[in-house]
């Protein structure tokens, strides 16, 4: 969905044309990324999330609980603990122990809690100053900005930029390089003496103890002892969501913070903080407050968890250990960064975290940038269903404000409507005829030359596949001897396919759904088109509209319950994903629809999978490796969500014998996004061009991936620029291949 703001518009189209942005987000990620990938090369990642997360589970169930065992146990070794409920509460309760102990100055210590209550301009109001001491809080604290990334909160600056902030905001720096040693050099010196002369150190807290009161940090800079041990008052502020019931639980935690965030087996300072300092060395006799602190405060933040713990469709972000990993794979957040991809938590975790403690309308115009690709939960370290929760999350949005342009509402309601759907598409292409080129791409848009700048669009065909395959249509299997397989071996052979195109290739790339039939016949099958087929109803599910997207997906369900064939195929991953992924969800309150939703899930598979699994289709004779060298790209939901990864490069290498040469992020997202690559052209463009230039840095001469809508997105790309790689479907390549060899 577009932005509902001109304001929240302007400032896309400054973040995209920002030069300094896109080359700080370009080091700074993929390095990270880099990283965190070899972090958990020799682990069983999967084994270890799936363990933390039945922790975390435990733990927020029985949170109220933890919450006093805590509180009970923190106050036993000499800490006070505060609950607070709002953001006014813990601003007050800060500000009150502050003031009880005449602070004028407080030392921080990076902490995303202090942020979300906004502690600093409450502080300051109360004459109180707040120094940030974290490198990248200071750096964004001098040139008043806020953080935009969860635990990287300057990455979207570049080091020549941090050094023109020194340079402009302290004394003595009007020559300083850009170098990082340099900068850091600088930093330690202006802030040394501001942990010496604070009264009150603040802190967050990346884990509570109930067992022992324990509060646990993790820190790389050293910062975080300083602000915990050198001032007289330290006070951390903490969601309660934190507290997890014993050290073994701490323990598991610490093995996947570091490791997903900053790529290490563990941060260079991990504390565990239980009550102030103390000491018995003089006769046994104890006394409070020695090097460190003589008072602890633990403020345990509620701000909304309480409630989204009894909210099942967000409950899941009470498990976030805010790692930021899922920022570090979104692809929009590499264009535009967190200060538009969030509020005050940024990334696709800040999106449902954004709904629960800054309210919905602060979420509304950010979670439109999201493209549902799920990378995000596929590096969680506590596989929290991210994508899911920004959906339920856009669906609120879009009930409560509606959809950001009445043009967008009227085109869902007229397409829900498969009679009118079809009239409005064959409109479109009558109406689009002027404007296509020889190749079928339009390249301008009257008025919307966003749309169209960095990537051509593919125009409705006038006669879309169902109108080219009229003997197919039906919903019964044929009568009569199936084709002859060409595939040897075909496990599929005289059984019958009712293909389910999904309505891209119906109505934009209906070549694709021909080239399909071939080789499902090739496998020795009977293919039957049902043909009252519509549209899967993922366009409006994406958009938030869960009523017409219901209604679409009803209607799919009914039209291929009536088709009589031992499978239904569809060569579109989104629609598939849509039905044994989305429909459950959607109908997960519907027990009549949802035992639908079961049974057909049972009965469709994706292309790929079908060839690979079902047919198990062989090496073709004769392929000696003569054709095209082939780059992949991996679509989201058949990477992501799927788990399609072998099969297609099984067929291109094995069965056709071709050279695949993998490019960089194959499996990182086209862009296209659905309706996001019209809402966001711009975003949408940029994320492209990066996939365009991987492909491209391969000197392969196809690309190839098993899903229509990044084909679509990434021909049109490769036509705008005028690139000699061919796009195409994996069924195109396998039909290509079966006409050169027949030839």
């Amino acid at each position: 969905m577009p932005a509902r703001s001109k304001k929240f518009q302007k400032q896309i189209d400054k973040a995209v044309k920002d030069p300094h942005l896109s080359l700080a987000l370009t080091r700074g990620l993929t390095t990270i990324r880099d990283r965190r990938d070899n972090a958990f090369k020799e682990l069983d990642f999967e084994g270890m999330r799936s363990e933390f997360r039945a922790i975390k589970e435990k733990a927020i169930e029985n949170m109220p609980a933890l919450v006093e065992q805590f509180t009970r146990e923190a106050e036993a070794v000499g800490a006070t603990v505060h609950l607070a409920k709002t953001i006014d509460d813990a601003n007050r309760i800060i500000g009150d122990i502050a003031e009880h102990h005449g602070v004028k100055m407080a030392v921080k210590a990076k902490s995303m809690a202090t942020e979300e209550i906004h502690l600093n301009d409450y502080l300051e109001k109360r004459g109180v100053t707040a120094v940030e001491t974290d490198l990248g809080e200071w750096i964004l604290q001098l040139s008043k900005e806020t953080p935009s990334h969860l635990i990287a909160p300057a990455i979207h600056k570049t080091r020549e930029q941090i050094a023109e902030i020194f340079r402009k905001n302290l004394k003595g720096q009007k020559k300083l390089g850009s170098e990082t040693p340099e900068l850091v050099k600088v930093a330690r010196a202006e802030l040394r003496q501001a942990f010496i002369d604070a009264g009150m150190g603040i802190s967050g807290g990346n884990a509570g103890i109930a067992e022992s009161g324990t509060l646990v940090l993790v820190s790389n800079e050293g910062n975080g002892r300083l602000v915990t041990t050198l001032p007289p008052v330290h006070v951390a502020v903490m969601g309660v969501e934190k507290i997890l019931p014993t050290l073994e639980d701490a323990t598991k935690m610490l093995q996947l913070l570091p490791r997903s965030g900053t790529s290490q087996k563990l941060t260079s300072y991990v504390s565990f903080i239980t009550g102030p300092s103390r000491s018995a060395d003089i006769e046994l006799d104890l006394s409070i407050g020695v090097h460190g602190p003589k008072e602890v405060h633990i403020v345990l933040l509620d701000n909304g968890r309480f409630a989204a713990r009894e909210d099942e469709d967000l409950v899941d972000t009470l498990y976030c250990i805010r790692c930021g990993a899922c920022s570090n794979v979104c692809p929009p957040y590499q264009i535009v960064s967190g200060h538009l991809f969030g509020h005050v938590y940024t990334g696709p975790i800040g999106l449902p975290l954004t709904a629960i403690h800054h309210g919905l309308e602060n979420a509304a115009d950010p979670q439109s940038l999201c493209v549902s690709c799920n990378a995000c939960q596929v590096v969680c370290p506590v596989d929290i269903p991210i994508p899911r929760m920004i959906m339920d999350v856009r669906e609120r949005v879009v009930d409560q404000m509606g959809h950001a342009t009445r043009m967008k509402d009227e085109a869902l309601e007229r397409w829900s409507n498969p009679k009118q759907g079809n009239r409005w598409m064959r409109m479109a292409a009558r109406g689009a005829a002027p404007l296509k080129d020889r190749d079928g791409y339009i390249k301008r848009i009257p008025l919307q030359g966003k749309m169209t700048k960095d990537r051509h669009l593919i125009a409705p065909v006038r006669k879309p596949l169902r109108d080219r395959i009229k003997p197919r249509r039906g919903h019964k299997r044929p009568a009569g001897p199936a084709p002859e397989p060409i595939f040897p071996g075909s496990q599929v052979a005289g059984q019958t396919v009712a293909y389910f195109p999904g309505c891209m290739i119906d109505r934009l790339m209906p070549e694709m759904g021909e080239t399909a039939i071939k080789v499902f016949e090739a496998c020795g099958c009977h293919v039957i088109f049902p043909p009252d087929q519509h549209c899967c109803g993922l366009v409006a599910l994406n958009s938030g509209d869960t009523k017409r997207g219901r209604t679409m997906a009803e209607q799919t369900i009914r039209m291929l319950e009536k088709v009589d064939a031992d499978w239904i195929v569809s060569n579109s991953t989104s629609c598939y994903a849509a039905i044994v992924d989305d429909y459950r969800h959607l109908f997960r309150h519907d027990p009549e629809w949802l035992e639908r939703t079961e049974r057909l899930a049972g009965r469709i598979v994706d292309a790929t999978t079908f060839l690979t699994d079902k047919a198990q289709i062989k090496p073709l004779p004769g392929t000696n490796g003569a054709g095209p060298i082939v780059t992949y790209h991996d679509a989201c939901q058949s990477h992501n969500a799927l788990g399609i990864k072998e099969q297609p490069r099984y067929i291109i290498e094995e069965v056709l014998g071709l050279e695949l040469r993998e490019m960089r992020d194959s499996s990182v997202c086209c862009g296209f996004g659905g309706s996001f690559a019209m809402d966001f052209p711009e975003v949408s463009s940029a994320i492209l061009q990066k996939k365009i230039n991987h492909a491209e840095a391969t000197e392969a001469r196809v690309l190839v991936s098993d899903n229509p809508g990044c084909l679509m997105q990434i021909k049109g790309g490769l036509h705008a620029r005028g690139s000699k790689v061919r796009a195409m479907h994996i069924m195109e390549l396998i039909a290509e291949r079966l006409g050169a060899r027949s030839s």
